[in-house]
């Protein structure tokens, strides 16, 4: 009986199981254009690069004064962080060695005449992210921002404000690294520019109105620590998938539900049988034609229970006291198992009956075997998995 009730626990667990796999909730779908919060220490980058900046006084020609002239070559060295995939901002420190100029037959930087150093904090508007979506593994990313600084003229040991705007685009080669590329434009005042190579050697004078720089940027950038953002799921499909998972979890209540008032029904059908005893059959006693059943275990055809063992005894004394005919019917469930497995196993469960019975004396020619192959004949299923036996 144990190991019925064992068994039929194992089969209630795997009938949940087996629902529980068979229920299908679908991924939600990320949102391109919203993303979770991320911590304070997240997406931090670093810049370091070389450019070339040009001084453009107002009211000098570009071409013909301002390439050839007014060029400078520096380092520069940046600290940035993106506090969203659409807005970063980017403190970028540049120092410039003034022109090159030819000094005893080799060309050398002029550290003094004409170079500064400026700091600049820029605020950057990744136009791919805002108009596109945020992607993880975007390669090219299109990248405006405005600034605003602070210049100190080497030569004359002057500050001057800066105003400015640029383009940046970056090209992202793996987590952790990318190239940048930077052309801005930078205003600042006539006096600054003033004494540098430019204005003295062609005797400009430049517009107290305002100045400025051409500078074009190229270096590499490393990205610190987390260097993206986790995408959000949208809300419309968080509340489909919070909907499809409350329906699979009443789906699986409710079959656990029929499972447990299927134990229970089978231990009240057991607790009715627990005091039953077959009626003695002397010597001369023939059982009628009540049938009697012999019940076995889940996918098996061995005769266990020692009730079972005694029933079977009484019938095999009143078939050869009465010379009746033994029929055996063998049955399973319909609920498990396949029709060929069902019907093999009733075969099996008549046999193991009529094997017993032979075994205790009764002719094998009185046995009649039928097997029913899988029924549903009675409630609780389990109850099913049994061999009928009658004395005709």
């Amino acid at each position: 009986m144990k190991k019925f009730l064992i068994a039929l626990a194992f089969a209630t667990v795997g009938t949940v199981a087996v629902n529980a796999q068979t229920t299908t909730i679908e991924a939600p779908t990320l949102s391109p254009y919203s993303v979770a919060t991320n911590s304070f220490w997240s997406n931090w980058f670093i810049q370091a690069g070389v450019d070339m900046s040009l001084a453009n006084p107002h009211g000098v020609n570009f071409m013909d004064d301002v390439f050839p002239n007014g060029k400078s070559f520096g380092v520069d060295l940046a600290l940035g962080k993106q506090f969203t995939p659409g807005l970063g901002l980017r403190l970028k420190l540049n120092w410039e060695n003034g022109q090159i100029e030819n000094k005893h037959n080799r060309w050398t930087p002029d550290y003094e005449d004409g170079g500064y150093a400026a700091l600049y904090g820029d605020v950057m508007f990744n136009l791919s992210n805002m108009l596109c979506g945020y992607s993880a593994t975007r390669t090219w990313n299109f990248v405006p921002f405005m600034r605003a600084g602070i210049i100190r003229n080497f030569g004359r040991n002057y500050y001057a404000p800066a105003l400015g705007a640029g383009i940046e685009n970056t090209w992202r080669f793996g987590q952790h690294f990318g190239i940048y590329l930077d052309a801005a434009y930078t205003f600042t005042t006539a006096t600054f520019l003033k004494n540098t190579p430019l204005y003295r050697a062609g005797g400009v004078h430049g517009s107290e109105f305002g100045e400025g720089i051409v500078s074009v940027d190229l270096g590499v950038q490393f990205y610190l620590g987390k260097a993206t953002f986790d995408q959000a799921v949208r809300l419309e499909d968080y509340n489909a998938l919070a909907a499809a998972s409350e329906a699979a979890l009443a789906r699986l209540r409710a079959e656990l539900d029929a499972e447990k008032r299927l134990n229970a029904d089978l231990q009240a059908q057991l607790a009715k049988w627990k005091n039953h005893k077959c009626p003695e059959v002397g010597p001369t006693t023939v059982i009628g034609n009540a049938p009697a059943s012999i019940f076995f275990n889940l996918n098996s055809s061995k005769i266990n229970n020692k009730k079972d063992l005694i029933n079977l005894e009484a019938i095999a004394t009143a078939a050869k006291n009465s010379g009746a005919k033994v029929v055996i019917t063998g049955s399973a469930d319909s609920k498990t198992g396949s029709a060929s497995i069902n019907q093999k196993l009733a075969e099996a469960r008549a046999n193991a009956v009529a094997n017993q019975l032979v075994n205790l004396g009764v002719s094998r020619d009185k046995i009649e075997t039928k097997a029913l192959g899988g029924v549903a004949d009675v409630t609780p299923y389990p109850l099913n998995r049994r061999a009928v036996v009658e004395l005709k």
